[in-house]
C-alpha cells in the first residue's frame, strides 16, 4: 500500500474507507474490463490498476464476476442520470426524446470503456446479469417511454413486447455504431434511432392500455 494510500485513509471510519476502495476498485473495473475485456482481465490486474491489494479486493467483492455486475451498474447509473438531465417536460414527445437519445448516445461516444463493458462485455456471463441487462434495458428507456405516451401515472400505455424490441434496435443501433468507431454525429444517431421510437407511438391507438 502507498504511503499516498494510507495517508487519504488516515482519520477516517472504517465505512468510509471501505466504501472508497469499492469505488476504486469499480472505476479500475470499468477501465480494465472496457479496454481489455471482462475474460482477460484477472483480479491482479484489478487491483493494480486500483493501486490496492487482493485483500481489499476481497473485502467487496467475491470474485470478478461480482465486480463486472458493479461496473456495469456504475455504467447504467452514469447513462440513467444523464438521459434523465436531458429532458424538458413540457415541450413536444419528439423534441424530449431526441434530446434523451442525444444524452444517451453522446455519452457512450466520450466513454468508450464503459460503453463496452455496457454493450458488450457483461453479455452471456451469467444469468443473474443477464437479468441486470434486461432490467437495465428498462430503466434507461422508462425516460424515453414515458415522454412518448404516458398515462396518468406516468407508464408507458403500449404493447411491452413492441417495447422490448425498440429498446434492442436502440441497443444494437450503438453496438454498430461503436464497433464502426463511432465514425457518424450524434445527430446521425439520433435520426436513424427517432423512427423506432416513433413506431412505439404509431401503435398506441390499435392497442389496450397496459403499464409498461
Amino acid at each position: 500500500m502507498t504511503t499516498t494510500t494510507v495517508k487519504r485513509w488516515t482519520g477516517r471510519s472504517l465505512d468510509a474507507r471501505r466504501a472508497e476502495r469499492r469505488e476504486m476498485l469499480i472505476a479500475a473495473g470499468v477501465r480494465l474490463y472496457g479496454t481489455q475485456g471482462f475474460h482477460g482481465t484477472g483480479v491482479r490486474a484489478i487491483c493494480r490498476e486500483a493501486g490496492l491489494t487482493e485483500r481489499y479486493f476481497y473485502e467487496s467483492f467475491a470474485n470478478g464476476e461480482e465486480l463486472l455486475l458493479a461496473a456495469f451498474s456504475e455504467v447504467i447509473q452514469a447513462l440513467l442520470t444523464q438521459i434523465v438531465e436531458a429532458d424538458e417536460p413540457g415541450k413536444s414527445a419528439e423534441h424530449r426524446v431526441r434530446r434523451m437519445l442525444g444524452a444517451y448516445y453522446a455519452a457512450l461516444r466520450a466513454h468508450p470503456a464503459a460503453a463496452r463493458v455496457f454493450l458488450i462485455e457483461i453479455v452471456g456471463v451469467s444469468p443473474e446479469i443477464d437479468d441486470a441487462i434486461r432490467q437495465s434495458m428498462h430503466d434507461l428507456s422508462s425516460p424515453l417511454f414515458a415522454a412518448l405516451a404516458s398515462d396518468q401515472n406516468g407508464h408507458w400505455r403500449g404493447d411491452p413486447l413492441l417495447r422490448r424490441g425498440i429498446e434492442g434496435g436502440l441497443l444494437h443501433i450503438a453496438l454498430d455504431w461503436g464497433a464502426n468507431n463511432y465514425i457518424h454525429s450524434v445527430d446521425t444517431v439520433i435520426n436513424a434511432a427517432w423512427p423506432l421510437c416513433l413506431a412505439a407511438t404509431s401503435r398506441l391507438d390499435d392497442e389496450p392500455d397496459m403499464s409498461g
